[in-house]
């Protein structure tokens, strides 16, 4: 054969073998979804009043008793308010049917169903092994009440720099699909939808959350206690999440970076990232350089409440040509749209209850910890039962500033920490911090972080840690 032709046959060939290839792909798309069709169902929130759709999900079964999983975020308006919602399925074959809510895992978005009446003969059984990296993994789910669809991506291993374990799909997960399953080539179950950031790039909850909730689930089961009251279920979840998460904050080595004539806390772990910023418009009177740290994740709870968030800020402003009254006036202006990291309604938190004080801190690349006066720790740890009350205080308490003395005039800050209570889990908090440097006319310092969800203790733990890190010139 003369080299044109060799030329020429080379990429022919190849574009035969794609085309051959993708012909068998599709076929074993197709016959993937013919064989597992009758495990899956779409998920419906019903509004009673209306009785109409207020929510839809993916769902599939697995059991033979007609045990279904999807999404917790999918059925959550059901789990708070289980007199104003129902939930219901529909198969592909257009059964209906009302479903039993059974347990929840509200950390990893994660709910176990029951059909009531005939349950479907068909279900999925749960892959024992995580696919290998690349390997091509189907996702099922019914987007926008479009009907069951099937995408076909890439398993790319656990995602990284996040407090919880999600998989990498390369493929589209849309609304609607949250918590269809996605299964290997042998029919069986690695994952479940859960969330997209668009540009075929999704997230996937790992099986093996899904077989332990089951094993909890049975375990409870056997043992008689029949429906599980979910309140405490959930409570457990959140108070053992928040002790892992602060757990592995404290541990971590809190490296430091420079801002101004300070050094502050960097990325403490691989799940909170860091971004910076900073002002140059000369008409504005106070410059401003600002580092924001914020966590990743997010533990859903309601349409309008979540929490185990982790965030915190630091910004260093500085003016040549102001007052000191002018600059403070500046930058408090500047510091007022400080706000919770979280979402969360009237029902579900009291209001904020704050004690403000004022704390002296040495120079001279010391941590700002070594000589804290002791109404830190005061505000940080004590008032607990005005906290578990919940009353916002009218006026806060105020604290003379220290004197400044020696060669080095000290930092001098002033410090507000403020409380609210969660009503249905009244050990857990959201925190809100800032301190604001005041010893010098034209310099600030403003440190700032927000908690959600954790008790008073991890609360305390991290607010002396946060304190005590940050170093001065």
């Amino acid at each position: 054969m003369s080299n044109f032709y060799k030329r020429l046959f080379s990429p022919l060939l190849a574009l035969l073998l794609l085309c051959a290839a993708g012909g068998v792909l599709a076929q074993s798309y197709e016959q993937l979804y013919s064989d597992y069709r009758g495990s899956l169902y779409q998920i419906r929130l019903i509004e009673l009043s209306s009785n109409s759709k207020a929510g839809l999900g993916s769902g599939f079964q697995i059991s033979t008793d007609g045990l279904v999983a999807t999404n917790y975020h999918v059925v959550s308006e059901a789990v708070h308010d289980p007199d104003k919602y129902a939930l219901k399925y529909l198969s592909v074959d257009g059964k209906e049917g009302e479903l039993e809510l059974l347990d929840v895992d509200v950390i990893n978005d994660l709910a176990i169903l029951r059909q009531k009446g005939e349950p479907g003969s068909d279900f999925l059984r749960l892959a024992s092994k995580s696919p290998s990296k690349g390997e091509t993994i189907v996702s099922m789910g019914n987007p926008l009440d479009l009907g069951m669809t099937i995408v076909p991506g890439t398993y790319n291993g656990i995602a990284g720099g996040s407090f919880y374990d999600r998989i990498h799909f390369s493929g589209s997960i849309n609304p609607g699909m949250s918590g269809g399953p996605v299964i290997n080539r042998n029919g069986q179950v690695v994952g479940i939808n859960v969330a997209t950031a668009g540009n075929q790039i999704s997230f996937l909850v790992p099986v093996d959350k899904l077989v332990a909730l089951l094993l909890d689930y049975k375990k409870e089961a056997t043992a008689g206690n029949g429906a599980l009251e979910l309140q405490p279920v959930i409570s457990r979840q959140l108070h053992k999440n928040q002790q892992r998460i602060i757990d592995q904050v404290l541990a971590a080595d809190w490296q430091l970076r420079p801002l101004g004539e300070a050094m502050v806390v960097g990325e403490i772990v691989p799940s909170i990232q860091c971004w910076g910023s900073s002002t140059d418009d000369e008409d504005e009177p106070v410059t401003q350089v600002a580092k924001g740290c914020t966590g990743q994740d997010v533990v859903f709870l309601s349409e309008d409440f979540d929490t185990g968030r982790v965030e915190y800020e630091f910004f260093w402003l500085e003016a040549d040509d102001l007052r000191s009254s002018r600059f403070y006036s500046a930058y408090e202006e500047n510091m007022s749209g400080f706000f919770p990291g979280n979402s969360a309604g009237e029902d579900d938190v009291t209001d904020f209850n704050c004690k403000q004080q004022f704390t002296s801190h040495p120079r001279n690349g010391h941590k700002i910890g070594a000589n804290t006066s002791d109404k830190t720790d005061t505000a940080a740890g004590n008032d607990k039962e005005a906290q578990q009350q919940g009353q916002a205080e009218d006026e806060p308490a105020q604290a003379t500033p220290p004197k400044a003395s020696g060669k080095r005039d000290p930092v001098i800050a002033r410090t507000s920490y403020c409380v609210r209570r969660y009503k249905d889990f009244p050990d857990l908090y959201d925190v809100f911090y800032v301190s604001l440097t005041v010893d010098q006319n034209n310099r600030a310092l403003v440190s700032h972080f927000t908690l959600s969800g954790f008790t008073q203790e991890s609360a305390t733990a991290f607010t002396q840690k946060f304190a005590s890190e940050i170093q001065w010139h």
